[in-house]
């Protein structure tokens, strides 16, 4: 893994993502149809950089907001800046392809994919060693990354041995994998662009794909 490939979460974190970061990489150009899979309000739109979203960052707050455009050729990526990171459940019912990766307060969540008819997950063991199921779509990828190269130092605790970045080389081993997969890495270029923040949570949306 190269350090320009393993920088892509201290860029997210250096843009003040380090409360908690949820990226949904979605294979469409389409970036008004997939805002509205996510259930943004059209009404909302607001178009601007990164930093005037981030005014808007709460990590898990109750109000959910998504800075959303293009991502690369053929994909659209959804940033969340404020609530949960949004449900996939109609991506997936429109038959896209997506890939969710989130983290809240340090604790990295498993990643979330769709292959245009099922879901599923990328999951982790100690030592930061990705794992996904055979055939999958993301199997081919994770194979690739293969086992980190350098163990971790381990902390003991009360729940017993933990690896001490355990969170973070699973972070970086999923960053590179949708990196990969839509054909862009987060670089300070993908961070200065100008994108549309939404607030979500709408149906109204939803229904007028149905």
């Amino acid at each position: 893994m190269t350090s320009a490939i393993s920088d892509q979460w201290e860029l997210l974190r250096g843009a003040g993502l380090g409360r908690g970061f949820a990226g949904t990489w979605v294979e469409s150009a389409d970036t008004e149809i997939v805002a509205a899979l996510l259930g943004a309000d059209p009404r909302s739109r607001e178009v601007c950089d990164l930093t005037t979203a981030m005014a808007h960052y709460r990590p898990m707050a109750f109000a959910e907001r998504a800075w959303i455009g293009p991502h690369s050729d053929g994909w659209t990526h959804a940033l969340t800046i404020s609530g949960p990171p949004p449900k996939t459940a109609a991506l997936a019912g429109a038959g896209l392809r997506f890939l969710q990766i989130s983290t809240v307060d340090g604790t990295v969540e498993d990643l979330l994919y769709g292959d245009g008819v099922t879901t599923g997950r990328v999951s982790r063991r100690w030592y930061g060693e990705l794992v996904a199921e055979p055939g999958s779509m993301l199997e081919p990828y994770v194979r690739e990354i293969g086992r980190p190269s350098i163990m971790p130092e381990v902390v003991r605790g009360p729940g017993g041995d933990e690896p001490e970045f355990h969170g973070r080389v699973c972070l970086d081993g999923f960053l590179v994998v949708a990196g990969r997969v839509s054909g862009r890495f987060v670089d300070r270029e993908w961070l200065g662009a100008t994108r549309a923040l939404y607030v979500l949570g709408t149906q109204s949306a939803r229904q007028t794909l149905a």
